[in-house]
């Protein structure tokens, strides 16, 4: 009986219990087989945006009896020394042929923003000043209530790029607080007060998010003319509504290209579209302890100096304004239109009433000229630069030359 024991153990140790061994791990092998074989999901591409524009991010006065025009005088040592920085070398094209881009209005696409040219004189004559033309079109009141000062955004003024950080501004931007109530500018009708998300009225769709257009009762030398307001809020008005000077119509807002509040206001003249605008400050009525400086920066050939810095120097020596000469759009989409009577390529708005001198440098010269600004009014100032100096290229060392 202990043998036959004995011979079961033996059999059992070596026989059943190493084939029951065997079948665990066969079995166990299939099971984590069957745990690792997980299907990998196919990633799917991601979708690559097209690069669209970069968006922007910010008076009526009589007309003067009589408009001096001091003499210029081109210096190269100043008298007068406003803190100056750094002047790029000038540029010029000789024959510009201007190619307009063809764009298609389907709001899935936008033209891309531009490299815009400063320091940069035309190849293009600019227009002339008209005398026959009336000389003060301040038909637009404050479109805010209150009676105070319209302030825009000195650094980004109508036809300049803000140093091509933005796009080439066709309005002026005024900051106020969101929920500000927004006026009629003047008497006219209302004929557009939407979103812009399906619209191309600026320079892509949803540009402006929110916008009121009215076309004034009056017109100028017998074209409409039509103010924007953009980036707005609660609508108040509805297309085909009159709409009276100091009505409500909307309300200080952002949306479209802009992140902060603020009113972008434009005005066009001929037709309602992005390329027919002027100069807003030259329509908006002045306080009487304000006045403006219209003028043109040109060579004698009257081509137009683009993107120039101009100072305005009080007797102290002091900048009390700076602004830009109008920039042009390479696209030819953001036309920067000058005024017929005026003929300007540069405006300084918001001044105080007094004696400054005129300031700029081009081509390594200085030119000053004394203006007088006087409130509620428009002053005229021309600076014609020396010739076009083609830059003498720098000869190479004999060294250089050198095998």
């Amino acid at each position: 009986m202990p043998e036959r024991r004995s011979r079961q153990l033996t059999l059992f140790l070596f026989f059943f219990l190493p084939l029951t061994l065997l079948l665990w791990q066969w079995q166990a092998g299939r099971d984590v087989q069957a745990e690792t074989a997980v299907v990998t999901p196919t990633l799917l591409p991601t979708h690559t945006p097209t690069q669209t524009a970069v968006p922007p991010t910010a008076t009526q006065t009589p007309t003067p009896t009589a408009t001096q025009t001091p003499t210029l005088t081109a210096t190269q040592t100043p008298t007068l020394t406003p803190t100056n920085t750094h002047t790029p070398t000038p540029t010029l094209t000789s024959t510009p042929t201007k190619t307009p881009t063809p764009i298609a209005k389907d709001c899935s696409q936008a033209p891309l923003r531009p490299e815009y040219r400063h320091y940069y004189l035309s190849g293009t004559p600019w227009p002339v000043p008209d005398p026959t033309v009336p000389g003060e079109h301040f038909w637009l009141e404050r479109p805010f209530p209150g009676n105070g000062r319209f302030l825009i955004n000195q650094s980004f003024p109508y036809g300049y790029d803000n140093n091509n950080r933005l796009l080439l501004h066709n309005g002026v931007d005024s900051a106020e607080k969101l929920g500000t109530p927004l006026l009629a500018v003047a008497d006219g009708t209302v004929i557009i007060a939407q979103d812009d998300e399906n619209d191309w009225f600026g320079w892509r769709c949803n540009w402006y998010g929110h916008l009121v257009v009215i076309q004034l009762d009056q017109t100028w030398l017998g074209q409409p003319v039509y103010v924007l307001y953009g980036h707005v809020l609660n609508i108040t008005v509805t297309a085909g509504q009159r709409v009276h000077q100091g009505d409500q119509v909307a309300e200080v807002g952002f949306g479209g290209a802009a992140l902060a509040p603020h009113l972008h206001l434009e005005v066009r003249v001929g037709q309602n579209a992005f390329g027919a605008t002027r100069n807003p400050m030259l329509w908006l009525r002045p306080p009487e302890t304000r006045g403006l400086l219209v003028g043109r920066l040109i060579d004698p050939l009257g081509r137009p100096w683009q993107g120039v810095r101009l100072d305005l120097v009080n007797d102290k020596g002091e900048i009390v304004a700076t602004t830009w000469s109008y920039v042009d759009d390479p696209l030819d989409i953001v036309k920067i239109n000058p005024d017929e009577r005026w003929a300007e390529n540069f405006v300084f708005s918001d001044v105080r009433p007094g004696s400054y001198v005129l300031y700029t440098k081009l081509q390594g010269v200085e030119y000053r000229l004394p203006v007088e600004i006087v409130g509620g009014q428009i002053q005229f100032a021309e600076i014609t630069t020396e010739p076009y100096k083609t830059p003498t290229p720098t000869p190479v060392s004999e060294a250089q030359d050198a095998p």
